[in-house]
């Protein structure tokens, strides 16, 4: 029998019951029918918020976030403070020279650069520069580092609703339980904690303390064969989220490079540049919902397009929240990506062959 979504978890099986979830959920208001068409509109502009509340609601979900929100604030701040910031105290200090044989407009741009009112526009421009430097590393980034954690939480909600995790079920090997799995990779980010910074503290160079994880976890997956079993399968696992998120953020970070010039347009470039970020981000995280499930490219195109009334309003809602100033990206992210699962399982998968596409 040919491999098809199930209706209910949209995994793929070829059995005549799911065995993945059964044929049925724990989650409140999923026995419903499946949507289709016109109809499905609703529901996908619903889906952001639902994803808002499944995250509020859900025990032992928004901890597993904190690790890449801190990751991507760090790395916003640092790219302001080390590039943005000098380059902004570099441009008013070169206004506020104006040399010996000044112009008129150089000495009236070096008198207005040191009043009040040029110092004003000094905060304001590095208040402004790093608004946009986080909602820029939050908007392209953050979908990239925190791709592995989103699956995470995913696997966690599909745990609860259909009785386990169905992708690591299916796909994990069965040769290291979870709770020594988990030990001995605490065990091994310490030692390389450790390692790194002794490295960084001793070494010529303090960027080879990023090498310093890769001897441990050798020495762990030499010493232990079932660690080294699940350590081949779990990078293979996460390198693919990595890889799958990489790719929304190209396309992502291309579109709206060659989108450079709306925002001059007046009154509507701008905020028309953020919606179509925020569509593009929106259905770009629905990827991971669709990698654990093993659908080709090919068939996640044809069932986006076949629910485009669904998906396109999914993108539209996602793009408002994208434009919520500061915060917008950041929040944006994990509750997109929640409710694109949610979405995908209230939709109906019909009678195609996911497998193939």
């Amino acid at each position: 029998m040919t491999p098809r979504p199930c209706s209910v978890c949209a995994y793929l099986h070829a059995e005549a019951a799911c065995p993945h979830c059964g044929g049925a959920s724990r989650e409140p208001g999923s026995d419903g029918p499946r949507v289709h068409g016109a109809s499905g509109a609703l529901t996908g502009a619903l889906a952001p918020l639902m994803g808002a509340r499944l995250l509020a609601r859900g025990p032992r979900l928004k901890r597993v976030l904190v690790p890449p929100m801190l990751l991507v604030t760090g790395l916003a701040v640092w790219l302001h403070a080390a590039w943005i910031a000098p380059g902004l105290e570099l441009l008013f200090a070169s206004a506020s020279d104006a040399g010996a044989d000044s112009s008129w407009w150089a000495s009236s741009l070096a008198w207005l650069t040191d009043s009040w009112a040029g110092r004003l526009l000094q905060g304001l421009s590095w208040a402004l520069a790093l608004i946009i430097t986080a909602w820029l590393a939050f908007t392209l980034l953050f979908e990239v580092v925190a791709g592995p954690f989103l699956d995470e939480v995913q696997a966690r909600l599909e745990e609860r609703w259909f009785g386990a995790d169905p992708r690591s079920s299916s796909a994990r090997p069965a040769v290291l339980d979870s709770q020594r799995a988990t030990r001995l990779t605490l065990a091994g980010l310490a030692a390389s904690a450790l390692a790194g910074v002794a490295l960084a503290w001793l070494a010529p160079s303090p960027w080879l303390a990023l090498l310093a994880p890769a001897p441990v976890f050798a020495a762990l997956a030499l010493r232990d064969p079932a660690y080294r079993a699940w350590l081949t399968w779990a990078l293979g696992h996460e390198l693919g989220l990595l890889w799958t998120s990489a790719k929304v953020a190209l396309l992502s970070l291309v579109v709206l490079v060659l989108l450079a010039w709306l925002p001059f347009v007046p009154l509507v470039g701008a905020p028309l540049w953020v919606l179509i970020s925020g569509f593009l981000l929106a259905l770009g995280l629905c990827d991971v919902a669709f990698s654990r499930r093993g659908w080709t490219a090919r068939a996640r195109v044809r069932f986006v397009l076949d629910q485009a009334p669904a998906f396109g309003a999914f993108g539209l809602v996602g793009g408002l929240l994208v434009g919520i100033p500061v915060l917008g990206p950041a929040l944006a992210v994990p509750c997109l990506s929640v409710g694109s699962l949610w979405l995908i399982t209230r939709l109906d998968t019909g009678p195609r062959d996911a497998a193939r596409g």
